[in-house]
């Protein structure tokens, strides 16, 4: 049996979503990108250029690059990621936005990915068998079910984007780690419908930043709906939130629901999250020290000294455990 680990590290990048998978046979994926200099973010590109094998090439390589929507907190920096990573494949949710260009300049460089990487760059569709099988991992996508590709007006648009934002489950070892992006209530009630009881994942990246819309249409006072968590199931919670955001997320009602039923850990109080599971499905959850948030930490917009030089030794984050279980059910020993 592997004694290899999957490791998913849940990145502080502010107020935004990134989040680097290291899977069992080696390949690395990144879901989404943001550098965030406003909030407190990490340097993505320059930790990957740390951590990314180089396989005799004069550029790190990344075997997949997965965008589960196209909005700036979860696209910001494609553009320089694409000059400075060889990236193999790109996964995405099919959204074809309606804006002038550079209205979007994030957006605008993604298409240009798109385009440099043709044959490679695939949409991602909802199915119930896996999407792809990484080495003893499995990737499963739940959304999107379409793209968007109407014309519609922006407050259409953001919705439909949402509705449609890319859920992605990874799973090693009969332990699963579920991906969220921004998908909202909408999404929720079809993704149970067709798959609820394939959902159950020991970690659940919180969707939105801890927004409310993940169970609720619109306010706090709305009625909640919670069928999505009964499946899931999780044991941990984990938000990409940055501190003080505009949003208020994580939104209280919201928070409150996660804390209910499992442990909550947030970016903004406890930096890069990593969840180590090993090939017995034992999962291992640590954060990122204050040394590693230093040696990445992006310079606020008006610091014209650059950031602290970069080493790798210091590339993998010094993770200080926070707890260590086994997957509900499973008897063998944490690791």
């Amino acid at each position: 049996m592997s004694s290899k680990n999957m490791v998913v590290s849940f990145l502080n990048v502010g107020q935004g979503d990134a989040t680097h998978i290291v899977f069992p046979n080696g390949e690395h994926m990144l879901v989404d990108i943001n550098l965030d200099r406003k909030n407190g973010g990490i340097d993505v590109i320059q930790y990957l250029e740390d951590v990314l094998p180089k396989n005799g090439k004069k550029k790190p390589q990344l075997a997949v690059f997965v965008n589960t929507h196209p909005h700036d907190d979860h696209l910001r920096g494609i553009g320089e990621l694409a000059e400075r990573v060889d990236i193999k494949e790109v996964w995405h949710a099919g959204h074809e936005l309606e804006s002038d260009k550079g209205a979007r300049p994030s957006y605008d460089e993604f298409l240009a990915l798109l385009k440099a990487k043709g044959d490679d760059a695939m949409q991602l569709v909802a199915k119930s068998d896996a999407f792809r099988t990484v080495g003893d991992a499995t990737v499963h996508v739940y959304r999107p079910s379409r793209g968007v590709k109407k014309k519609m007006s922006d407050t259409d648009q953001e919705q439909v984007v949402h509705d449609e934002c890319a859920v992605l489950k990874l799973t090693y070892g009969g332990t699963s780690i579920l991906l969220t992006g921004d998908s909202n209530l909408g999404a929720w009630k079809s993704i149970v419908k067709h798959y609820g009881g394939d959902l159950q994942a020991h970690v659940l990246s919180a969707s939105h930043h801890g927004s409310r819309t993940f169970y609720k249409a619109a306010t706090e006072d709305d009625e909640a709906y919670t069928e999505h968590l009964d499946a899931i199931a999780p044991e941990t919670v984990v938000i990409s939130v940055g501190a003080d955001n505009p949003h208020d997320h994580p939104h209280t009602d919201m928070r409150k629901e996660y804390e209910s039923r499992a442990s909550v850990l947030h970016t903004a109080d406890n930096l890069t999250v990593v969840a180590t599971v090993s090939a017995e499905g034992a999962v291992t959850l640590a954060h990122g020290d204050a040394d590693f948030q230093d040696t990445y930490q992006l310079p606020a917009p008006d610091d014209e000294k650059q950031s602290a030089a970069k080493c790798a030794s210091a590339a993998a984050p010094a993770a200080a455990t926070l707890t260590s279980r086994t997957r509900l059910g499973d008897v063998s020993k944490t690791a």
